[in-house]
């Protein structure tokens, strides 16, 4: 029962904190209010930042309070999952743990965003999503893409960008 829970918890809190992050994406990236995507996201996450903004301020195109909340979802997860006796303790290795999951669920929703961006391609690369998907996937694809070029139209940085991430993620998943 207790892996459940847990196979749970951390599915909740990913997605969670995820969203909380492509938020401070979109706000970073400056996509406009009314694209669907930012919509959605700041419909699901208005509720726990509007809190967290009263504490943390934004500033300039960096949404505080919106990293703030998935630090807190994170170190929430990271409690929980030790009261269920799964987890370690220590201070230095709950904050620092908690913040190795906020990047960590950064990379999972970079790949994710990547994910889409390509699949938007294939599908409808004239459409409004994959120009946002595009446009929020280009700063961290852009170097690859300098590296590796296209091949008839195929765009292989999102692959080579799943294969490092990967990497990175195994590298810290010690550390979750």
């Amino acid at each position: 029962m207790g892996d459940i829970f847990l196979f749970t918890l951390k599915l909740l809190c990913s997605a969670f904190g995820c969203l909380l992050l492509l938020r401070a994406w979109l706000r970073y990236m400056g996509t406009p209010a009314n694209d669907p995507l930012s919509i959605f996201t700041f419909g699901m996450t208005q509720w726990a930042v509007k809190q967290a903004a009263t504490i943390v301020k934004r500033q300039k195109n960096i949404d505080w309070p919106s990293i703030f909340v998935a630090y807190l979802v994170a170190v929430l997860y990271q409690l929980l999952h030790w009261l269920v006796g799964s987890g370690s303790f220590g201070i230095f290795l709950f904050i620092v743990g908690s913040a190795v999951l906020v990047v960590y669920w950064g990379i999972e929703l970079a790949m994710w965003i990547a994910l889409f961006a390509c699949v938007a391609s294939w599908v409808n690369p004239t459409g409004k999503v994959y120009s946002v998907l595009s446009y929020l996937s280009y700063p961290y694809l852009k170097p690859f893409r300098k590296i590796i070029p296209s091949w008839r139209n195929i765009d292989f940085s999102a692959l080579i960008f799943f294969l490092l991430a990967n990497i990175v993620l195994a590298l810290l998943a010690p550390f979750t």
